[in-house]
């Protein structure tokens, strides 16, 4: 029996148990997490910008994620979770984004539904525009028709409560997404307590 990452990913998030993910920047420190003991690698947009030396500020190529991907995804048996942002460009780009990814064997990408050009979402007093739900939407839909098999995953990010829009339209979001076809669905805080 061949062994996909993507089917192990799935598995671990319909069992009951608390999962562990970690976020990594290069091949080494991927490796350090499978040593660990995590059950998979978060290639953090961030954390690759920064080891870059540049702002996470979709200055990075879809190459430069992709390639930094690839390196951790081969270094390690676990599976790999890839931040791709807004998908890099519009549904076109999301296409050719999730037919990459796919093949290079990453379990799971997940995209955020900012604007182009995107500010961190960590960033103190940083500009975080959304994208509408019905061009998000569409984007999620691109992704799930261009991915090749049922067990590669692509989730949303949901950044309605970052940009201050509340818990309702992040709920109303995530609804929509969901009927989109998205596998699994991230409500992005930055609060220190988990009231949200």
């Amino acid at each position: 029996m061949v062994y996909h990452k993507s089917t192990h990913l799935r598995k671990l998030l319909s069992s009951s148990g608390l999962i562990r993910i970690v976020g990594a920047h290069n091949r080494l420190t991927a490796k350090l997490i499978e040593r660990a003991g995590f059950d998979g690698v978060w290639a953090s947009s961030l954390e690759i910008s920064a080891s870059h030396a540049v702002p996470d500020a979709n200055i990075l190529t879809m190459t430069d994620y992709l390639n930094a991907s690839i390196s951790m995804n081969d270094a390690t048996s676990i599976p790999v979770i890839v931040d791709v942002d807004q998908g890099y460009g519009n549904s076109s780009n999301v296409i050719q984004m999730v037919k990459k990814f796919e093949a290079a064997g990453i379990a799971c990408v997940i995209m955020e539904d900012k604007l182009f050009p995107k500010q961190n979402s960590l960033l103190a007093n940083g500009r975080q525009e959304l994208a509408s739900i019905p061009e998000f939407v569409g984007k999620i839909m691109a992704a799930k028709h261009a991915q090749r098999s049922g067990e590669f995953m692509v989730m949303a990010r949901i950044e309605a409560l970052i940009a201050g829009w509340g818990m309702d339209e992040a709920l109303k979001r995530a609804t929509a997404y969901a009927q989109a076809g998205a596998d699994g669905i991230l409500i992005h805080s930055k609060e220190n307590t988990p009231h949200e």
